[in-house]
């Protein structure tokens, strides 16, 4: 899985739109802050997490003539896949997120590697478990070529429950789960204790025939334990109302948050119920609804950080917002929201460097 410094942890949902590679870019971000070293692999196709850290050097690391596998987690994954050798490590910096951060970044062609995955051929049978475990040999890849390990390696995903979610979640010691105000949120969240039961069971019948044919081979007995330690309630509205319809529109929030918080509690009896063979949740969480703590509602931040490759905290140090603050175009009121952000992100980190150990 990764060496007994490095946690892995998996941001997932497989719901969209709920703030997956925000959260895992600013919580990435926020550890680094406290003197952690992190990793963030954006493991989504989509390569939301990369663009946004890289803005328009995202285009020079993808494939081109002259370097066919590009330098995105691709020029690791199909040379292995194709057996060509020697495997090539890339990572990258994010212009102005903090320099403990590094980055391995996405490409479409997970979407190919995600369809060369079988459960049939490659995990019941024991045969690919290699292929399912390429995140934990990624990692300890990249722990190889540092001089100090990586605290914590943060794993964005697709809102799915496809292969890459199954192939990361193997190598993740833990998950954490963002959810929004929305009502299919406490669905989807219900539907992770109905499939993640299934993914490690399927995981250690693998394991089960590739350790009966491989006895001296033990080398997955660590991975297909992620356990879950909390969610994050993102963009919950935090505005004074001053008519009915806003007041109705705040009540909603804290009515969903509460759903979302039984369906969770939902979540922790299924997955206690279901997965026997290790813990399967946090056992010292400090909230009994495990709330790992809350992100109000980004609204402009989000569109100006994503422009400007900037987390959320350093967005009133950089010159372009410093003008727009100069001509008076980014009100008080927004500068004061990046710092209750600020704050919002590093409590995370915290309770995730106090319980994630």
């Amino acid at each position: 899985m990764s060496s007994n410094k490095t946690k892995v942890i998996s941001i997932f949902n497989n719901k969209g739109g709920v703030g997956k590679t925000i959260i895992t870019w600013n919580l990435g971000d926020a550890l680094a802050r406290r003197g952690k070293k992190v990793l963030l692999i954006d493991f989504d196709p989509q390569s939301n997490l990369s663009i946004a850290m890289l803005g328009e050097r995202f285009t020079n690391i993808l494939p081109s003539p002259e370097n066919p596998y590009g330098t995105t987690i691709r020029a690791y994954i199909q040379r292995f896949l194709q057996n060509e050798g020697p495997l090539q490590f890339y990572k990258h910096k994010g212009y102005r997120t903090n320099e403990k951060v590094d980055l391995i970044a996405s490409d479409a062609w997970l979407n190919v590697y995600s369809e060369s995955l079988s459960v049939g051929s490659d995990l019941l049978t024991g045969n690919g478990l290699e292929k399912y475990s390429i995140i934990s040999r990624l990692i300890q890849e990249a722990n190889s070529k540092e001089e100090d390990q990586y605290d914590y390696v943060l794993i964005d995903l697709p809102p799915s429950f496809n292969n890459l979610v199954r192939t990361a979640l193997y190598s993740s010691n833990y998950f954490i789960v963002p959810c929004t105000s929305d009502i299919f949120c406490s669905y989807c969240v219900g539907l992770i204790g109905e499939t993640l039961p299934r993914f490690i069971k399927e995981w250690e019948i693998g394991c089960q025939l590739h350790d009966t044919n491989n006895p001296h081979n033990q080398k997955y007995i660590n991975l297909g334990k992620p356990v879950f330690a909390g969610w994050i309630f993102n963009g919950y509205d935090t505005r004074k109302p001053k008519d009915e319809t806003n007041k109705k529109i705040i009540a909603a929030d804290h009515v969903m948050g509460s759903k979302i918080a039984e369906g969770v509690k939902k979540l922790v009896e299924t997955l206690e119920k279901g997965i026997k063979q290790h813990p399967s949740v946090l056992q010292n969480h400090p909230s009994k609804s495990f709330w790992l703590g809350g992100i109000e509602d980004m609204n402009i931040l989000v569109q100006n950080s994503m422009w400007l490759n900037c987390p959320i905290a350093r967005l009133d140090q950089i010159e372009p917002v410093k003008n727009l603050q100069d001509r008076g175009q980014w009100s008080p009121n927004q500068l004061d929201q990046i710092k209750r952000l600020k704050a919002s992100f590093l409590s995370i980190a915290d309770r995730v460097i106090k319980h994630c150990i």
